[in-house]
């Protein structure tokens, strides 16, 4: 690994690399410990999953993105009421930081989970 990588955060191909070197220029006198080789395989393992894990993770905050995009775009020009009692009719959708907003006609901005209240029709 050259020092141009040091600031990079390492990935499971960094981890196998380094566990096959070390296996590769181990001391021949004092060779890895059956032990400790199955830790470092099931340390493996686990980085592995959780990659994976934090793939699929990623995978459903962008489908409920778009879940909530759509939700929020079909709340257009219908009567709300939010968690702080304002009311108003949806005039506009804004998307900030992956949040959606609802905008009403009265001009107050709010997160689309804090609707308390729909009602009337288009």
């Amino acid at each position: 690994m050259d020092i141009s990588t040091v600031g990079k955060t390492l990935g499971k191909d960094d981890f196998l690399k380094l566990f096959t070197s070390q296996l590769r220029y181990q001391d021949p006198l004092n060779p890895v410990q059956g032990a400790e080789f199955t830790a470092q395989l099931a340390q493996f393992s686990s980085l592995e999953q959780l990659f994976n894990m934090n793939k699929k993770i990623e995978e459903l905050l962008t489908y409920q993105s778009s879940l909530n995009n759509s939700m929020a775009i079909n709340l257009m020009g219908r009567n709300v009421t939010t968690q702080d009692g304002s009311t108003g009719k949806v005039a506009g959708v804004n998307f900030e930081n992956s949040i959606t907003y609802l905008v009403l006609d009265n001009g107050k901005k709010f997160p689309l989970g804090e609707i308390k209240e729909l009602y009337g029709n288009i």
